[in-house]
């Protein structure tokens, strides 16, 4: 016997091979079984782990990490994407006029649906830049506070910048279009 009854002890056994592992840890669990005196009703009074649980274990939660960040990523850039819609709704409503006057005197229809997605993509890369900004400045505070382990790649800013292109792209081309398709009749009568 190892120990007092209310001490704990840890044993560090090694197998032959990894092959062997499984079999190792069932062949140690029969040994404590018997040497406590476990009948096959009763539960372990011992507690056993082996190196590639643990590592398979880590694996399974960097894998749910990972999903948990790209769902908040996805949610955050389909938010992102409703606001510069919203705004560029608030854009075509705000210069109707205007649209009506550039129609009016020969504005053609691709014209003005390229100046508004194009402020639509500026827009959304002023966004982007603002994130690769913020993004390069916590990376070193992050990993000096030993938060998590974080090193900064230049995959990871250009990777975000081209998804906020992207969003300004997806999420702009509706107000483009419906402010492109205007009557000049119509928008000039606007107030």
């Amino acid at each position: 016997m190892l120990g007092n009854s209310g001490g704990q002890v840890m044993l560090t056994l090694e197998a032959n091979t990894v092959d062997n592992v499984v079999l190792a840890v069932e062949e140690v669990k029969e040994i404590l079984r018997e040497a406590h005196g476990l009948r096959a009703s009763q539960e372990d009074d011992f507690r056993l782990f082996d190196a590639g649980s643990m590592v398979s274990a880590a694996q399974d939660s960097a894998s749910l990490m990972s999903t948990i960040l790209t769902l908040v990523a996805a949610i955050t850039l389909l938010v992102s994407g409703i606001g510069i819609m919203n705004v560029m709704f608030v854009t075509v409503a705000e210069r109707t006029k205007e649209i009506g006057i550039a129609k009016a005197i020969g504005g053609k229809q691709a014209d003005i649906l390229a100046q508004f997605l194009m402020e639509s993509i500026i827009l959304s890369m002023i966004g982007g830049i603002i994130g690769v900004i913020f993004g390069q400045i916590a990376i070193p505070i992050i990993s000096n506070l030993n938060i998590m382990a974080m090193s900064s790649s230049l995959m990871g800013p250009v990777l975000g910048f081209s998804f906020s292109a992207l969003v300004g792209i997806t999420f702009g081309f509706y107000p483009a279009l419906k402010a492109s398709r205007l009557d000049p009749v119509d928008a000039l009568r606007s107030e």
